[in-house]
């Protein structure tokens, strides 16, 4: 390995590394107020349900033809309580309560995704995918 092809592996990392900097730091400082946000529970594809986070405990049980689970919303955020899928991962993803986290259960075909209904879609300009 020479010395430019060391210069230029440093120089792609760090483009990358600020590349993935940049979008982490402005998703962590997006602004919102407590009670603000929903989660989008889809199912297949479609949108199944939204339910707005609050602090107030609530426990939403799914049964679809593909499986059986139960969300639980507290505290602001949501959480997967229960997973009927044969490796529940989803299980181990854990409390989300901040805009653009996500819940994913790849069997039972279901994404849960928080996000903030008072921000404007055109505030977003990234792209989500190129075909």
């Amino acid at each position: 390995m020479k010395r430019g092809d060391f210069l230029i592996i440093i120089i792609v990392l760090l483009v990358a590394g600020s590349i993935y900097g940049v979008k982490w730091w402005d998703s962590r400082n997006e602004e919102y107020a407590q009670g603000d946000l929903q989660a989008v529970i889809s199912i297949n594809g479609e949108t199944y349900k939204t339910v707005t986070l609050t602090k107030e405990e609530q426990i939403i049980d799914i049964k679809t033809k593909y499986s059986s689970n139960t969300l639980k919303v507290y505290d602001y955020g949501i959480q997967m309580t229960y997973s009927d899928a044969p490796l529940p991962i989803a299980l181990e993803m854990g409390f989300i309560s901040r805009p653009k986290q996500q819940i994913i259960c790849v069997p039972c075909r279901m994404i849960v995704e928080v996000h903030n209904p008072n921000k404007s879609i055109h505030d977003d300009e990234e792209l989500d995918a190129v075909i």
